[in-house]
């Protein structure tokens, strides 16, 4: 049997599950949940709803809702759920719901949040669940900065997650003399991805395809990408020989 905490704040009436309960989906382990109702004050000025955990957070912004409703935040344990192959959960699975679904008018999206407490190493996306074809979706809106995920959708309900693709992000580059282009070797990614490269001790950025495998991790295990000489003079200094803190990010085509 669970136990709850109310709480009334202001215009808002918060419902905050603080122990473990199993949900009526299988496969499903409820964590937590917040629940929230929002009032005609609050929801003109706007407001952010964050899970139990704060480290999933959806901002509803004026003019997101027409009337008062609820928005609940479930909290779910992520080791219970299968996603893609190659990637891994570093997230739990958050669910939002604006209950009353005729308070959305869609003019503008609601911005969603995950926090982390390192900086990522791998590169992260948000997932969403589309029952419809039973299958974790790629949220194409979502961007990764220093220590968060953000993005935007316009639904009033969805399940998330944060998933980290197992190629490597962030490392130390390399540079070659070959084709004498914006183009570079790659480990994690096929031969014609593009990839934007950027060197975070000056924030200069360049666009590359790749054009070769390599480097070989198991020689060089912080080597994220070996670029054209080309491409490398773009960011650094070619008697650098190696630029130790890159990013390597896919443009989506």
């Amino acid at each position: 049997m669970s136990k709850s905490l109310q709480v009334f704040l202001g215009g808002l009436f918060l419902i905050s599950v603080l122990v473990p309960i199993s949900s009526s989906n299988a496969g499903d382990v409820l964590l937590d949940m917040v629940d929230l109702h929002i009032d005609t004050p609050t929801l003109v000025k706007g407001y952010t709803v964050a899970s139990d955990d704060s480290n999933f957070l959806v901002g509803i912004r004026p003019e997101v809702l027409a009337e008062e409703t609820r928005v609940i935040i479930k909290h779910f344990d992520a080791n219970t759920y299968s996603f893609p192959a190659e990637l891994v959960p570093v997230s739990d699975v958050y669910e939002f719901d604006i209950f009353n679904k005729e308070a959305f008018q869609n003019k503008l999206p609601l911005m969603l949040k995950f926090n982390f407490s390192e900086a990522p190493t791998l590169f992260r996306q948000v997932y969403f669940y589309n029952g419809v074809i039973d299958e974790w979706v790629l949220l194409p809106t979502a961007y990764q900065d220093a220590m968060s995920v953000k993005g935007i959708i316009h639904l009033p309900y969805a399940k998330m997650v944060v998933l980290e693709d197992q190629k490597m992000s962030q490392g130390a580059a390399s540079w070659y003399a070959y084709k004498h282009c914006n183009c570079a070797a790659s480990p994690d990614y096929p031969k014609g991805t593009k990839l934007l490269v950027t060197n975070l001790d000056n924030n200069k950025s360049v666009e590359v395809v790749v054009n070769d495998y390599g480097p070989d991790r198991a020689i060089h295990p912080d080597r994220v990408i070996d670029l054209d000489k080309v491409a490398f003079s773009a960011i650094g200094e070619i008697w650098q020989g190696i630029l130790s803190n890159v990013t390597v990010v896919p443009i989506k085509q």
